[in-house]
């Protein structure tokens, strides 16, 4: 991985229910200054599926998958790297289907991953919509060697939902001795098209339940469990007034279920749909943000 030119990037791109933030995904893929070899998009069970029409927004070569279950974004990406492995590109480019971005973001990542194109574990800068900034490490746009991907293996499917960038991004890869870096310049909007309204009970019961199994049998560590645990307690308490016993319960459940390592999908999950209205349009930022923008460096569950 020496040759530069030899180099090809794979935009890998994860979609469930969100045929609007697809495009306006693609679309910004396909504007970027340096635009990837090709895209792969899985479809992690949409309904209705997705055509291979709706990939056209990226006129070059693409590649559509799909996947009958919704595995959630654990499963999802283990799909998405295990098919790009076994494809001929150096990199991935990894994006969840509501990120956009900005026309000059993989110009960027490459700038710094080429001078160590096979240790290239590159994220983007990531503006939320109420316009803060953070360095997320998540599936938000980052940039990933082939080399790191066949060392340390592809997520957690198991997880299904929650914590699974975790272990995967902030530990296991990390761990296996490949340095996270931020890139400022880099930058995407991530519209959050699924956030919003009332939570379902099925995301207190994976959420308790991944970031227990993390801290008790990945990272052997108590960390900031504490204060996660207390905060997610709080908004099942207080974000909504009915039904709070209930939730209680299921995180409950969660944390027993974590604790004894029982994962893969053991609560029924609902349907997800992007929210109408949702940005739209080009990424026009007045800048890059700072280092020190707010969040900066800190992940939704790190611990």
């Amino acid at each position: 991985m020496g040759d530069p030119a030899r180099q090809r990037i794979l935009a890998v791109v994860l979609t469930h229910n969100a045929p609007d933030s697809l495009r306006r995904c693609l679309e910004a893929i396909a504007a970027q200054t340096l635009v990837p070899d090709a895209v792969l998009v899985v479809d992690n069970a949409s309904q209705p599926p997705v055509e291979p029409a709706a990939l056209t927004p990226f006129p070059g070569e693409h590649i559509l998958e799909r996947s009958e279950t919704n595995t959630g974004p654990a499963g999802g990406y283990h799909q998405a790297l295990g098919r790009f492995v076994g494809l001929d590109f150096t990199h991935a480019w990894v994006l969840d289907d509501d990120i956009r971005p900005e026309p000059r973001c993989l110009e960027y990542l490459w700038e710094a991953a080429a001078g160590d194109p096979g240790s290239a574990f590159v994220f983007p800068a990531s503006r939320a919509s109420d316009g803060t900034y953070g360095n997320w490490p998540s599936w938000c746009g980052f940039l990933v060697s082939r080399q790191i991907v066949e060392r340390v293996g592809l997520p957690m499917a198991a997880l299904f939902w929650w914590a699974e960038d975790t272990e995967y991004l902030q530990w296991r890869i990390p761990e296996a001795g490949f340095d996270r870096q931020f890139v400022p310049q880099a930058l995407v909007d991530h519209d959050a098209i699924r956030q919003g309204g009332t939570v379902p009970l099925w995301k207190y019961y994976y959420e308790a339940r991944n970031m227990l199994y993390v801290h008790l049998h990945v990272k052997h560590r108590i960390g900031r469990y504490p204060g996660n645990l207390g905060r997610l307690m709080a908004r099942a308490v207080v974000r909504e007034r009915e039904g709070r016993l209930r939730r209680l319960g299921v995180i409950g459940r969660g944390l027993a279920d974590g604790a004894r390592g029982r994962l893969g999908i053991r609560y029924p999950v609902g349907t997800l749909t992007e929210r109408t209205g949702a940005p739209g349009g080009p990424v026009r930022p007045g800048g890059a943000p700072p280092d020190s923008a707010p969040g900066a460096g800190i992940g939704r569950d790190d611990a």
